[in-house]
């Protein structure tokens, strides 16, 4: 028997018995030092700075996807190779994780978050200032380095919210953090088109410049090292309570302030994304995000070519203010999985766990919030989508898909990322590394073969195989519902650990 969670106010906001306890898993340690026994204010405050840090970070790399006709004008570039900037920053954004995993095990969580910030906002002022007819490849790295830095708090912030919250809780925690990181991918384009309609293309980038620097200041204000051994208390290095010492501790030395370690224990973590991404459970789940997310990926790197392109060549002719003003279709998407990922990400696993398993927790209760946006509203959107580029249907009906799609693709991010780290519990942010590089790898490629894969069956039928193929990757998901307990037998000891079994609901 677990402590009872009869404090925080999330365990009475998922309550699905009023006679039901929830159980407090992990078990929290009697040390005030453990994260586990923070005030909820405090973690709060934390969390809301984290996602923060993790919606700034994705602003940065793709605040010039739409700004495309200046870009082409200067550069001398076609519509495509002016997107394959935006290819650049997903390939930083999945590249720079596997480097930064280990070095914040080394460092500190809340150190690596901070100078990754700093990072972003250096790119961002190296790509406003690309603005000569040669800079074109400089340009382009820019975007890279800015995915590289930005998408770290987003892949470390999986560590600091299992230091920090029990298990009946993270539900909500995961879809706060990855809607906040989300929500910047399109927030970003939106402002910059609105910015800069009718301005130099640059100020698209200096004014993130700004976020990016009210962002580093709250982090340096607020965050905290949440790395706690709770099995040998002693272990744990004394932080200051001083608060510039604890800032310089935090920021500058967080190695003095994490566990110790050795050179040899930072390559077994660089190495561990690798040895998790080759664990049956994490194929199967990456294979169904690669699919189901990446047509999502995929659809919005294009739809501002789409959009752009004059009617006679297929396209609606909007200009860049009205390409921006259509991306509030993905806002209103993002806003309805925040409301549905806060009241059912946790809720339904919970009753599930109760109803059919005494209130025993298996993580596969959490594939289970995947019905109707994975099964249902992404492949109608996708096939909608298609269709209204194939027959130029009214540009609303384009906008009712991508919300579609939209709702479909992101409520399914907190789920995989949360079932795959409660698959490995002890190496939250390895695990969470590998999913967003299968989330990431189809829209990074896309827009190299996109062209032909139209011009050979229709842009019709391109988003139609879409819809189907992301029918057919729910059968992944379907397979861990059935499976999971089994499949998850077949992967590594060094890496295997969840918390299957424990009494979660009394």
């Amino acid at each position: 028997m677990g402590h009872e969670d009869t404090t925080t106010p999330l365990a009475d906001e998922v309550q699905v018995d009023p006679k039901a306890h929830v159980v407090l898993i992990p078990h929290p340690s009697n040390d005030p030092r453990d994260p586990l026994n923070w005030s909820s204010q405090k973690k709060y405050l934390l969390l809301s700075v984290l996602c923060l840090a993790s919606f700034s970070g994705a602003v940065a790399p793709l605040a010039g996807q739409l700004n495309l006709a200046q870009q082409m004008k200067l550069y001398g570039k076609t519509q495509v190779e002016e997107a394959y900037a935006n290819s650049a920053a997903l390939a930083g954004m999945a590249g720079g994780p596997f480097f930064f995993a280990p070095v914040a095990h080394r460092l500190g969580r809340s150190s690596v978050i901070f100078w990754c910030i700093l990072g972003a906002l250096v790119c961002q002022i190296w790509a406003a200032e690309m603005t000569r007819s040669d800079d074109y490849i400089a340009y382009v790295l820019s975007r890279m380095f800015a995915g590289f830095f930005g998408a770290v708090p987003t892949v470390v912030g999986p560590r600091v919210v299992t230091d920090c919250f029990f298990l009946h809780q993270r539900g909500r925690a995961f879809t706060a953090l990855h809607m906040s990181f989300l929500f910047g991918t399109i927030a970003g384009p939106t402002f910059s088109g609105f910015i800069s309609a009718d301005a130099h293309f640059p100020i698209e980038f200096w004014w993130t410049v700004a976020l990016l620097g009210a962002t580093a200041i709250l982090v340096f204000l607020t965050l905290e090292e949440t790395g706690f051994d709770r099995t040998d208390l002693a272990s744990n290095p004394p932080i200051p309570t001083a608060w510039l010492s604890n800032r310089l501790a935090t920021f500058f030395f967080g190695q003095s302030i994490v566990q110790p370690t050795t050179w040899k224990e930072t390559m077994r973590i660089a190495a561990l994304p690798f040895i998790i991404g080759a664990c049956p459970v994490t194929i199967i789940m990456g294979t169904f995000t690669l699919i189901s997310f990446g047509f999502y990926v995929g659809m919005n790197a294009l739809v501002p070519v789409w959009l752009q392109r004059s009617v006679a060549e297929g396209g609606y002719g909007f200009s860049l203010k009205q390409n921006a003003a259509f991306t509030f279709c993905h806002w209103i998407g993002i806003i309805v999985v925040e409301i549905a990922g806060h009241y059912g990400n946790d809720a339904i696993p919970l009753a599930l766990a109760r109803r059919f398993n005494n209130g025993v927790w298996k993580p596969e209760y959490r594939l289970h919030v995947l019905w109707l946006p994975s099964l249902i509203l992404n492949p109608i959107g996708l096939g909608i989508f298609g269709a209204a580029l194939q027959y130029h249907l009214h540009y609303m009906v384009l906008a009712l898909a991508v919300f579609l799609v939209t709702v479909g693709s992101l409520s399914s991010v907190p789920v995989t990322v949360n079932y795959v780290v409660e698959c490995f519990t002890h190496y939250p942010a390895e695990a969470g590394i590998v999913i967003g590089a299968y989330r990431i790898a189809y829209g990074l490629t896309i827009t190299f073969y996109i062209n032909p894969w139209v011009a050979a069956v229709k842009v019709g039928w391109v988003y139609g195989m879409m819809a189907f193929f992301a029918v057919f990757s729910f059968f992944f998901v379907m397979l861990l519902m059935w499976k999971g307990h089994r499949i998850r037998q077949w992967q590594f000891a060094s890496v295997a650990s969840s918390e299957e079994g424990e009494k979660l609901l009394d």
